[in-house]
């Protein structure tokens, strides 16, 4: 299984396949949500450091970890900075106690179900590190050590697959607007208000407010017209074009 998903990804024409064909084989052990993130700065892709790359972990526990500040406590990505390989999130309250906010960290994944976490940290030249979190929605399991090798198998080729697909040449735009950004933002510059395309996305009205703020901050820009505006100019979206599917 493991050498057919080396052969298909890097047969794989587009980074968005190469994601397809990891939650496919990501399923084939119970796992269905993984978030990938580049834990610093990757340079020979001229990538800056960016959690959820790409993600299928919930909307709801997105917008929580990142207005909350997570990121600065959060065990699995402490444990990514230092460690080369994969681990189970249950391993790490067996290493050290938690302190009371990772525990509530961990305790929240596990309520809006996100079960049996895995962590992929990836090593790479020059002090590059990028990382994978993978979990169930559906099974409590602690993974055996066969499981967690194939998983870090698997995410390490979808790693360098991806990144295959993934390299921006220096002329590109630094600033980039995630598949869900460019949704609401087409929605947005159709004349939609927040709770219309809350209800069109089958989404919080709070978890559009969430993305609108991020787009403000990524444009450099604190209201819809200027920020619609500047992603058309940059030729960021079109708003001729509604409808493209959201990968994550």
């Amino acid at each position: 299984m493991i050498e057919a998903f080396i052969e298909n990804t890097n047969r794989a024409t587009s980074k968005e396949e190469v994601y397809q064909l990891f939650l496919k084989a990501l399923n084939n052990f119970g796992y269905d949500r993984t978030i990938y993130t580049y834990l610093t700065d990757q340079p020979d892709l001229n990538k800056e450091a960016e959690h959820g790359i790409v993600t299928n972990y919930p909307d709801e526990w997105m917008e929580r970890y990142f207005s909350s500040d997570y990121i600065k406590n959060d065990p699995t990505f402490k444990k990514a900075l230092i460690y080369n390989g994969p681990f189970s999130w249950d391993s790490l309250s067996k290493i050290k106690e938690f302190t009371k906010i990772e525990k509530q960290i961990m305790d929240e994944a596990n309520e809006i179900n996100l079960f049996s976490g895995v962590g992929v940290s990836i090593h790479g030249h020059f002090g590059n590190l990028s990382g994978l979190g993978i979990a169930s929605s559906y099974e409590k399991t602690n993974p055996s050590l066969d499981t967690l090798r194939k998983l870090n198998a698997l995410s390490r080729q979808f790693h360098l697959a991806y990144s295959d697909h993934n390299q921006d040449t220096v002329e590109e735009k630094k600033i980039k607007l995630s598949a869900r950004e460019r949704e609401i933002l087409l929605w947005a510059a159709e004349g939609k208000s927040d709770p219309v395309i809350a209800e069109l996305l089958e989404i919080k009205h709070s978890t559009v407010r969430f993305h609108i703020q991020n787009i403000f901050k990524k444009l450099g820009v604190n209201e819809r017209t200027m920020a619609v505006v500047k992603a058309i100019k940059m030729r960021m979206i079109s708003p001729s074009y509604i409808g493209f599917p959201y990968k994550g």
